[in-house]
């Protein structure tokens, strides 16, 4: 098989499901965002944002 045939790399992959689940992760906490414990992360992120 060629190397183009292959696909993404491992580390490619590896790159995408860290995303993925930092996404996901990033909704879980902002659905949560009522909670003493989530409130700063979201404050802090909007802050970075600027909104």
């Amino acid at each position: 098989m060629s190397q183009d045939a292959a696909g993404p790399s491992v580390l490619a992959r590896l790159m995408l499901v860290l995303l993925g689940l930092s996404f996901l992760g990033a909704a879980w906490v902002w659905s949560h965002r009522s909670e003493p414990w989530a409130s700063p992360l979201v404050e802090r992120a909007r802050r970075t944002v600027g909104r």
